[in-house]
């Protein structure tokens, strides 16, 4: 059966984790990076776990899993290497009606997570429905390679020049030609080099002269700074059940 894809909002929404090994742990990475609230329910923890945990990141059940634990969540992860545990928490899951990932029983599956790779708000996903992680996985690795943070910089150039000609009282279709003369010249090149003015220089002719144009590539190279500063260089997630 195809599964239908979907981006979920889950930032402040109650995920949770069952498991506590490195399987685990990249189920809460992501999340956390979504802005989410993890929880983890395993009597053991592996290192990267017990970072999170020390840093406030995640909450830690330092126990196994019991009947009950899953009230409340939004998403449900079982990751161990229990399989009566695992069998448990699908249980639950399905008579409850909770979203679950299930990383060693596929069927049991109510959602699956692709491939990734994420730049920013830029994201490119990769599925083959469960069938081959492998080839998901390679795919992904391919699509990381031409499509890097400039893609990002790119999405958020066109959110801010969104916000600013969508009420200047021109059609849906006059927007849309702003956005595909841009596509047309050589704005990616300007922003994988960092060149400043070269962007200045191409969006000139094509924005509305309302825009101050200085001040948003300004905007803009404030933001490729702030990543740089905090090592955002893209998210790269196997899709790996």
């Amino acid at each position: 059966m195809p599964l239908y894809p979907v981006n979920l909002k889950i930032q402040n929404r109650y995920c949770l984790v069952i498991g506590g090994g490195e399987v685990a742990a990249r189920k809460v990475i992501p999340l956390l990076a979504c802005g989410a609230k993890v929880r983890v329910i395993s009597p053991t923890a592996c290192d990267s776990i017990r970072n999170l945990v020390e840093s406030r990141k995640i909450e830690w059940c330092r126990r196994g899993f019991r009947s009950g634990d899953l009230q409340g969540a939004f998403l449900v992860f079982a990751a161990t290497d229990n399989s009566e545990v695992q069998r448990q928490v699908i249980a639950e899951a399905r008579a409850h009606d909770i979203l679950l990932n299930s990383v060693d029983v596929p069927e049991a599956c109510s959602f699956q997570v692709p491939a990734m790779v994420r730049q920013g708000d830029f994201l490119l996903a990769v599925s083959t429905g469960g069938g081959s992680p492998a080839l998901s996985a390679w795919v992904r690795k391919r699509l990381a390679g031409e499509y890097g943070v400039e893609y990002g910089l790119l999405v958020d150039l066109f959110a801010s020049i969104r916000s600013k000609v969508i009420g200047d009282g021109g059609s849906p279709c006059s927007h849309k030609r702003v956005f595909e003369s841009i596509l047309e010249t050589d704005v990616l090149s300007c922003l994988r080099d960092r060149d400043w003015q070269a962007l200045q220089i191409e969006l000139a002719p094509i924005l509305p002269k309302t825009i101050d144009i200085a001040a948003l590539v300004a905007d803009i190279a404030a933001i490729e700074k702030a990543g740089d500063e905090h090592g955002c260089t893209g998210d790269l997630q196997d899709g790996r059940t």
